[in-house]
């Protein structure tokens, strides 16, 4: 009889440990994406004139659903996905060869942070929570940045950056939602329509957008969009259980067009810092952008390319401001 039982303990052991592993959480890293904004490609070099990104998306295998039921919305079947990217974000006045305050154009200033994101995609909506925690000012590095690229390229010293905002602490809370609807779909043609919105809260930015995003192409992504470093969330996020229809063609191709709007309570970067000592001007509270651009995928290698056109942010400020997005990205799976 001890021998039976003993044989059971063994047998039930040994399914225990196979359903443990089974339901173990694992992340399996998915892309990566590497950002470069500028708006070198039109030839300007004020206002919002260069940002790097480089991030990580990680597939979680088995998530602990109490950390990662991120809403109490249930859409079905649903995949959950970390993110983590560091970020560099630099924004100028127009005159950079004036040494003292431009008091009529907006404040230098460098944001350096870290982002931390948690996502969770069925087949027609994203959630995603991102966590941003950096420093602005100084320590940024954002001055010897900018006139280190400049003194590389031969381009001019700016010489204004004893008027950056002085250094502060920021952490900045950002909620994203996002729905997926396909429309054409035929043997060569596909369109894709992803409404968004976004609510931003912190002292870096207080912030509500609602804005689109469409494809227009062959085999394009089954997946929420791609966007830029600070409208529209982390890029090539799949849809449930969709994405390797995809990938299993060697080729994607698609026309992107994309709008949205912003309700605008704090903007540190026009602002000035939080305690009032430093340099700003005043903001416009409704701020508006349209891109158009393209990606284009071959195998795990994708290239994404956005044309932005930002309307005028401050009451000084001559007109809008276009910049340029050219994401680089690797999947892994």
């Amino acid at each position: 009889m001890s021998k039976i039982l003993l044989l059971l303990f063994i047998i039930v052991n040994t399914f225990a440990q196979e359903y443990i592993a089974k339901e173990e959480e694992s992340w399996n890293l998915q892309r990566s994406n590497f950002y470069f904004e500028n708006d070198m490609y039109f030839n300007t070099d004020y206002d919002y004139t260069a940002g790097v990104r480089l991030s990580f998306l990680y597939h979680i295998q088995n998530p602990k659903k109490n950390i990662y039921d991120i809403s109490l919305l249930d859409f079905g079947g649903s995949s959950t996905y970390r993110s983590f990217a560091l970020v560099h974000q630099m924004y100028t006045p127009k005159n950079k060869k004036q040494k003292t305050l431009i008091v009529d154009d907006r404040p230098y200033a460098g944001w350096t942070y870290f982002e931390a994101g948690l996502h969770k995609s069925s087949k027609t909506h994203l959630r995603s929570l991102n966590l941003k925690l950096g420093i602005v000012g100084p320590t940024s590095g954002a001055e010897h940045f900018q006139n280190f690229i400049h003194d590389t390229i031969g381009a001019e010293h700016v010489y204004g950056w004893d008027n950056q905002l002085h250094n502060e602490l920021g952490i900045n809370l950002k909620y994203t939602h996002k729905w997926r609807f396909l429309y054409l779909k035929q043997k060569l043609l596909e369109t894709s329509l992803v409404p968004f919105g976004e609510i931003e809260l912190g002292n870096i930015s207080i912030k509500a957008t609602a804005g689109f995003s469409m494809r227009i192409g062959y085999n394009i992504p089954k997946d929420f969009g791609v966007s830029s470093i600070d409208i529209g969330g982390e890029d090539g996020i799949p849809s449930f259980e969709e994405n390797i229809l995809c990938n299993q063609k060697d080729w994607s191709f698609s026309i992107n067009i994309s709008g949205a709007s912003s309700a605008v309570s704090k903007d540190i970067f026009l602002d000035g810092n939080t305690d009032g000592d430093s340099h700003s001007v005043k903001k416009e509270n409704f701020i508006g952008y349209y891109g158009v651009g393209f990606s284009i995928r071959y195998k795990k290698f994708i290239f994404d390319f956005i044309q932005t056109y930002n309307t005028k942010k401050f009451n000084t400020e001559n007109g809008g401001h276009d910049t340029g997005t050219i994401v680089f990205s690797w999947l892994y799976n």
